[in-house]
């Protein structure tokens, strides 16, 4: 988040009130390391985005719904930060 969106967030590997706080909203379009890392994420969560490449397709779109119904957000295929912290937190 630091790189893509400027956050300025302490790089420690721990999920921070900080680090929600600084979580972008990501949906259909967009592209960037964010994405990537969320593709990576979702299919670690065993949720397949049909490709790990950056781009926030109908498939990771498809993907995200699928594992905001598991976690009990509303599936609307925006990853902000609830969604962030349930899958980083």
């Amino acid at each position: 988040m630091n790189k893509q969106y400027g956050a300025k967030i302490n790089v420690d590997g721990i999920w921070r009130p900080q680090t929600k706080a600084a979580s972008p909203i990501v949906r259909e379009g967009a592209k960037g390391n964010i994405t990537y890392i969320l593709q990576a994420a979702l299919y670690m969560e065993g949720h397949n985005p049909h490709g790990i490449d950056g781009i926030f397709g109908s498939g990771t779109e498809i993907a995200f719904k699928a594992f905001q119904r598991a976690t009990g957000i509303p599936a609307d295929g925006i990853a902000g930060e609830n969604s962030f912290a349930k899958l980083f937190g």
